[in-house]
């Protein structure tokens, strides 16, 4: 049976390490003791008179793999020509260390396309560990890939998957039980934080000791004191944003308001330095979009958090 992977470690990581996570979950069926490979005689049923020609099957532990191998979308439908892995595969499979990632992959691909579920060939290459071979080589450079990533860009690549996570859960408990879970306000810091520039380390640390509900602004970046406003539309019949919301004080010295689409995906984003946002605002009573965006527009372009769930 296929282990179940824990909350803790699929949160915030990356598609290259759930792709890893994958590869674990592999190696860790195929140490298991069922048989995946059989062979058997031709026999005649008695009753029937129906003929069964001898041959071999696939089962046990390497159902569980095939599966997994499939549903991770690793199965390459159109051969490689160029590659003769039944001549290579004739002299063992040492030759599998030396495969850089593509061909491991292509090779894994190999072992499941055409008929070699059910006349008995993959089976028979668990049995053999032509397969746990491979993953294992896959799960080698993998890693090395990962680290690579890691060490050249900090902690930005897992805490953008965090962010897609947070983003992926909200929508699936508004698709379960009708409204999101209130993760704007949250998100939107994060963001106007990033599109001013602040380091992710950097708005980490000042976060650690704020609470939920702060008076006045919402993060400090080279001594300018930010707050932030945010709407996003749920996607229902008649969500559009017509109101917005406004700065109950005025304790910063710069706002920025962020509109998202329905799926948490920045559309637009404006800014207004204290004085002109008193200016234009403090004996207004309601305010809409089109209010912010008499602001000075922000570039977008600096975001990387794309959501959309595919």
């Amino acid at each position: 049976m296929v282990r179940s992977v824990k909350i803790p470690e699929i949160i915030g990581r990356t598609q290259l390490e759930l792709e890893i996570v994958i590869l674990e979950q592999i190696l860790t069926l195929l140490d298991q003791s069922t048989n995946s490979y059989r062979k058997f005689d031709s026999k005649v049923e008695e009753e029937t008179g129906v003929v069964t020609l001898d041959g071999a099957y696939t089962g046990g532990k390497a159902s569980l793999v095939w599966d997994m191998i499939w549903s991770s979308g690793w199965v390459y439908t159109d051969p490689d020509p160029d590659v003769p892995w039944t001549e290579q595969l004739a002299s063992g499979h040492g030759f599998i260390d030396n495969l850089s990632e593509g061909e491991a992959h292509n090779l894994l691909s190999f072992f499941c396309r055409g008929d070699k579920w059910s006349d008995g060939y993959f089976g028979y290459r668990v049995e053999d560990g032509s397969v746990k071979a491979t993953v294992l080589r896959l799960q080698t450079l993998k890693k090395k890939r990962c680290r690579d990533d890691l060490n050249s860009i900090g902690t930005e690549v897992c805490v953008t998957a965090l962010r897609a996570d947070l983003v992926r859960t909200a929508l699936i408990w508004q698709d379960k039980f009708g409204v999101a879970p209130s993760i704007t306000s949250t998100l939107s810091e994060f963001d106007a934080a990033n599109l001013v520039g602040m380091p992710i380390d950097k708005y980490s640390s000042f976060m650690q000791d704020k609470t939920a509900v702060s008076k006045g602004s919402d993060f400090n970046y080279k001594g300018v004191r930010y707050q932030v406003k945010a709407n996003r539309p749920s996607g229902k019949p008649g969500s559009f944003v017509t109101l917005v919301s406004k700065a109950t004080n005025y304790n910063w010295d710069q706002l920025i308001w962020i509109l998202y689409n329905e799926v948490y995906e920045p559309q637009e984003a404006w800014l207004w330095h204290v004085d002109a946002y008193i200016r234009m605002f403090d004996a207004k009573k309601r305010l809409s979009p089109n209010d912010y965006r008499k602001g000075i527009k922000l570039d977008l372009g600096s975001l990387s958090v794309s959501t959309r769930i595919t």
